[in-house]
């Protein structure tokens, strides 16, 4: 259990770095009352790439660090599912909004990519930090501390 604590905090560390600059970006629009402008940027589609791209990142150094390999083809797949469904999407997302394509749908589509990506980052971010610090995985890894 301690060793999911750290990785989720590590993972927690690196989202908190990701969001600065759009906090920066925010603080920025609004002192410079651009108020306007703060929503509809493509910076969330930026963070999104940036965190899924992190995510699978953190995935391959889990697998190619851990030494049970029992389970890599499946994290193998999940980080195809999450270059299919996350990556490419933010990108289009991207590219659309940056040449010009205006559009609610486009804006409100990069939210919930920005959303999902969070959540595949705390979720699959974790795994691989996991995989990365207990060259095995061992059933008293996943245990409640108290059994330990």
């Amino acid at each position: 259990m301690n060793s999911e604590n750290n990785a989720l905090k590590s993972i927690i560390v690196d989202l908190t770095f990701t969001f600065l600059p759009l906090i920066v970006l925010i603080f920025i629009t609004i002192f410079t009352s651009k108020c306007d402008n703060i929503f509809s940027g493509s910076n969330f589609s930026f963070i999104s790439m940036i965190l899924f791209g992190q995510t699978i990142i953190k995935l391959f150094v889990g697998v190619s660090e851990n030494e049970n390999r029992k389970n890599t083809g499946k994290l193998l797949l999940d980080i195809s599912l999450i270059i299919s469904f996350g990556l490419v999407p933010s990108i289009i997302i991207l590219v659309l909004i940056e040449i010009g394509h205006e559009n609610t749908a486009l804006f409100v589509s990069q939210f919930i990519w920005l959303l999902a990506s969070v959540g595949v980052y705390l979720f699959f971010g974790t795994i691989g930090n996991i995989l990365a610090q207990n060259k095995i995985i061992r059933k008293s890894d996943l245990d409640d501390e108290k059994n330990q």
